[in-house]
């Protein structure tokens, strides 16, 4: 802030250093210059003129320029007072720093000396700026008929950017005091205040896009159970309180045996009893529990998150979504996949399990044979006789035949096993439960079949089975390979 009596000091630096006796006396005399008249003499011998002696202007209003300029002055750490037409300036300044960046106070072409100085002293997003406000046409135009002019920006003060407001106001026709001011201060607290409007703005939006996703929210006191009711108007797109009162715990409860389904409300109940929800609310920020209620008496999917607050210990929310079609749409996405896996396990002539599946359930049991989590199982591996020849001799429909009338005598025989189709004609069997128990008699079995077929000229299948060795095999290939043997021995047995 500038003091208008050191202003008039310093107007007494300048007079003695030029040795203007008339100044000197002028100043003297009238420490604080009323009359505009005189001040305008005196400036005038320091080559500047405060004002001009136009015919249009009257003593009077002169006066009042004059005062509205002095009291201007008290608010800037600096301050101008600019000739525009002649380029004649004077200033002083009272802020230390300013003074550090050794800008001229006074001079005969302030354009000039400002525009040297922005480059070193402004900060560089705001040069653009000061160069086309230190303008000679532009501070005309915008202190025309007493307009007062501001502009922000940022000055190098101690090598740190600082805002400051230049402000411009014509006092005469060429005559403008340029004065500028520390808003920092001002600054902060507008960009504080602009941050947490936009803070609140963004928190707004985001519990309202949170909210959207639910229908009903209920923010409950855990102090005494008093709770209010929350839900988005569809029109207005608002979050509107609906209903309040007492008791949530209590009045969940009985609402709860209405309007849950049966078989989900068990599981309701535990999660809404005050005591173990405090309690599971200690090791997590919020609970989510999926289940179904009736709306309109249909049971329909529904998904229930308590959230602890953070910054609030007495309150929970309670938001209820309905995720039901969600929920049916996931269903059915698991029934296409389900669908999907299914077929990427299944031969698709004989509809039993593919060398794929066969392939899985290998692993499986390897993984079993390394924990010793299996005892007993056997392979069998079948092999249809002469289908190449049947192929060739009937063609392949009547070859196709026969390899599903195989199956069929497989499935019939191995009740309780598993049947791959793991080749053109080729079958294996893991064989468990009873059907292992049993599995000699099987064997035994498919060969008698085989000699009845091979009389009606049907489908004749050569067959080995092995039994896993709990001490020896290490996994099941070892037996897979046994049991090819025993077949390919058994297939030469057939064809004799």
């Amino acid at each position: 802030m500038i003091d208008s009596t050191l202003f008039l000091d310093e107007l007494l630096k300048k007079a003695t250093e030029k040795s203007n006796s008339k100044v000197l006396e002028k100043l003297k005399d009238e420490k604080f210059i009323k009359s505009l008249n005189e001040v305008n003499e005196v400036l005038g011998d320091l080559g500047f003129k405060l004002t001009t002696s136009s015919d249009k202007e009257s003593n009077e209003q002169k006066d009042v320029n004059f005062k509205i300029s002095n009291a201007l002055i008290k608010n800037f750490f600096t301050v101008y007072y600019v000739n525009v037409s002649s380029g004649v300036y004077f200033g002083y300044s009272s802020n230390n720093s300013y003074k550090t960046l050794k800008i001229e106070e006074n001079g005969t072409d302030f354009f000039s000396d400002v525009t040297k100085n922005i480059s070193n002293n402004i900060y560089p997003e705001d040069q653009d700026l000061m160069r086309k406000t230190i303008n000679k046409e532009f501070i005309l135009k915008s202190t025309k008929e007493g307009n007062l002019t501001k502009v922000n920006y940022r000055l190098m003060l101690n090598n740190v950017p600082t805002h400051v407001t230049l402000t411009m106001m014509r006092i005469s026709k060429d005559d403008v005091i340029i004065g500028i001011s520390n808003n920092e201060e001002s600054t902060k607290k507008e960009l504080q205040y602009q941050n947490t409007l936009k803070e609140n703005l963004t928190y707004t939006n985001i519990a309202l896009a949170l909210a959207r996703n639910y229908f009903t929210v209920y923010y409950v006191d855990m102090s005494n159970d008093n709770y209010e009711q929350y839900e988005v108007n569809s029109q207005s797109q608002k979050i509107e309180k609906i209903d309040e009162g007492k008791n949530f715990f209590d009045v969940s409860i009985v609402n709860a045996k209405k309007f849950i389904f049966k078989e989900d409300l068990d599981k309701f109940l535990y999660v809404l009893e005050k005591e173990n929800l405090v309690n599971a609310l200690k090791n997590s920020n919020s609970i989510s529990i999926i289940y179904r209620q009736l709306i309109n008496g249909v049971p329909t999917y529904v998904s229930l998150k308590i959230i602890n607050l953070a910054n609030d210990t007495n309150h929970i929310v309670f938001a209820v979504n309905n995720i039901d079609e969600q929920k049916r749409k996931e269903s059915e996405f698991i029934d296409i996949l389900e669908k999907e896996r299914r077929l990427a396990r299944t031969d698709g002539l004989t509809c039993t399990y593919n060398r794929n599946y066969f392939v899985e359930v290998e692993e499986d049991l390897n993984h079993k044979i390394a924990n010793g989590t299996v005892k007993e199982f056997a392979v069998a591996i079948c092999d249809i006789n002469d289908l190449k020849r049947i192929n060739d001799t009937y063609g392949h429909a009547a070859g196709d035949k026969f390899i599903v009338d195989a199956k069929n005598i497989l499935l019939e025989t191995f009740k309780e096993s598993l049947l791959f189709r793991v080749g053109g004609d080729e079958f294996a069997i893991i064989v468990s439960g009873n059907d292992y128990k049993n599995r000699k008699e099987l064997v035994n079995k498919i060969a008698e079949i085989n000699i009845k077929n091979k009389q009606e000229n049907k489908v004749v299948i050569a067959c080995g089975c092995s039994e896993f060795n709990v001490d020896t095999d290490k996994e099941l290939d070892q037996v897979f390979r046994r049991a090819d043997v025993l077949m390919y021995e058994n297939k030469k047995q057939l064809k004799q």
